[in-house]
């Protein structure tokens, strides 16, 4: 289903139970009625891709956010509870970190690739392509310049490929247990660039402003009701 949705230019899959599959293509809901799945299909569905720590995540909270690889697609995943039962929420990432010509970005931003230190902020609502804007700066980073850049991410959506800088991820709950610990980590790990996939709890914004106070170069990504 994700092979043929990239296939089809689709952005977003959402899957609950007992309902037909829901599509979005080019900003528009779409209703599959030959493809549907039954709550207890769902739950099995959950169960299988989720991780222990995943699933005692999704009990405690009731939603959980993860990202897996299939034939090489990224895909980022929420499954939450509703009246429905458990329902997902895809996100098709692209197969290649997009740049910022093809992002119709301003070509303004191609100049922070040559800043050295101080604080990026790339806010937005949900959906809106914070991440994929944070992910096109520093892959052009990676493709001119020779730093050491670290990312803390919640989960890792694009995975970079180490070109003239060494890149190097961690996700939340698998490769570190907090972000406000990979922000205490990431100073002694000697980097130049370091991306904080999102701002939330006010320890981690006061870390994130003492990496940027420190002499690095930070991108983090801030909800637009939380930027406000």
């Amino acid at each position: 289903l994700i092979l043929a949705a990239i296939k089809q230019r689709i952005s977003d899959l959402h899957i609950t139970g007992g309902f037909p599959l829901i599509f979005r293509s080019d900003g528009i809901i779409h209703f599959d009625k030959n493809v549907k799945w039954t709550s207890t299909e769902i739950d099995a569905m959950v169960k299988e891709m989720l991780s222990e720590r995943q699933l005692l995540t999704l009990r405690k909270k009731w939603s959980v956010d993860f990202a897996m690889s299939f034939n090489h697609v990224r895909v980022r995943i929420n499954t939450f509870y509703t009246t429905r039962g458990l329902s997902l929420a895809i996100r098709l990432l692209p197969e290649t970190i997009p740049d910022i010509t093809s992002l119709n970005l301003h070509p303004s931003l191609n100049q922070i690739r040559d800043l050295r230190s101080g604080l990026i902020l790339v806010c937005g609502s949900t959906g809106s392509g914070k991440s994929t804007t944070v992910a096109a700066i520093i892959e052009e980073i990676n493709r001119t310049k020779p730093l050491h850049i670290i990312t803390i991410e919640d989960p890792i959506e694009y995975r970079f490929k180490p070109k003239k800088a060494f890149i190097e991820q961690r996700e939340v709950g698998v490769h570190v247990p907090s972000f406000n610990q990979g922000l205490l980590d990431v100073l002694r790990e000697s980097p130049d660039v370091i991306f904080v996939g999102e701002l939330r709890e006010p320890d981690t914004i006061r870390l994130t402003l003492n990496a940027a106070e420190s002499g690095h170069l930070v991108f983090a990504t801030l909800h637009a009701t939380d930027a406000e």
